[in-house]
C-alpha cells in the first residue's frame, strides 16, 4: 500500500546519494575551502598577504587548467570531425593498399599481386590463420615490374588446403639476407568505416586501416 512505504527511509536514501562527497578537487570545492579558511581564521593571528596571494594562485592555476583541458578536449573533437569528413571524400576513389592476405575459395586463391623494382628471385610463404607454414613456393628470377601470383590451394605436404583466409610473406634475397617485398591490393573504396578513432576503407569486401593506402587516384 501506499501509506505503507516508509519515507524516512526514502529520505534518509536520497540525502545519503545527494551528499555524498566529491572525489575530486574542483574550482567551485577549492574556492570554499578558501573562504571557509577566512571565515575561521583566528583575528590575532590572520593569513598574511604572502599566503593568501599563494592561495589565490593556487585557484588561479587550478581554473586556468581545468579551461585548458575542456579547450584541448573540444579541439580534439572537432579535429576528429574534419578527419572523418576528409576520410569521406575517399569513397569512389581507387586506392592502391598494402596487402599480406588472400582468400582461398573453391581450391583457388585471389591474386598475389606485389611490384618489383628491379630484376630478382622471388620466393612466396603462404600461412593459415595459426601462423603455420602452409607452403614455401620458389617463384623464380622476374623482371621488374607490377607481377601477379596465382595459388592452387596445394601445400607443401601436396594436400589440397581448405578454403578460408591465408596470410602470405613475399621475399627476396640480397647479399645473403631476407627482403621482404610487399604484397597490394587495389579497387575503388566502396565505404569508410570509423572504429574507435581509427579509419579504415572497404576495398574489394576487405577492409584496410587508412595507413595501409600507398597510392590514391581518381581513375
Amino acid at each position: 500500500m501506499i501509506n505503507g512505504i516508509n519515507t524516512t527511509n526514502f529520505t534518509s536514501s536520497t540525502n545519503k546519494i545527494n551528499t555524498e562527497p566529491k572525489k575530486e578537487l574542483d574550482k567551485e570545492a577549492f574556492l570554499k575551502i578558501l573562504m571557509t579558511q577566512l571565515k575561521y581564521q583566528d583575528p590575532t593571528n590572520a593569513m598574511n598577504d604572502k599566503d593568501f596571494i599563494s592561495q589565490m594562485s593556487q585557484l588561479s592555476s587550478t581554473e586556468q587548467i581545468m579551461n585548458m583541458s575542456k579547450s584541448f578536449q573540444n579541439m580534439v573533437s572537432s579535429q576528429m570531425n574534419l578527419f572523418k569528413i576528409q576520410a569521406s571524400s575517399l569513397i569512389g576513389k581507387t586506392v592502391v593498399v598494402e596487402n599480406n592476405k588472400i582468400n582461398l575459395t573453391g581450391g583457388f586463391s585471389d591474386a598475389i599481386i606485389y611490384n618489383l623494382e628491379e630484376p630478382t628471385k622471388v620466393y612466396v610463404d603462404i600461412y593459415d590463420n595459426n601462423d603455420n607454414l602452409v607452403l614455401t613456393k620458389d617463384l623464380g628470377i622476374q623482371d621488374e615490374g607490377m607481377k601477379t601470383f596465382n595459388w592452387d590451394g596445394i601445400g607443401n605436404d601436396g594436400i589440397k588446403a581448405i578454403d578460408g583466409e591465408y596470410k602470405y610473406e613475399i621475399y627476396t634475397y640480397k647479399d645473403g639476407e631476407k627482403v621482404k617485398i610487399g604484397g597490394l591490393d587495389g579497387g575503388k573504396v566502396d565505404a569508410v568505416q570509423f572504429e574507435n578513432d581509427k579509419f579504415f576503407v572497404l576495398v574489394n569486401g576487405q577492409k584496410y586501416s587508412t595507413d595501409k593506402i600507398i597510392e590514391i587516384s581518381e581513375i
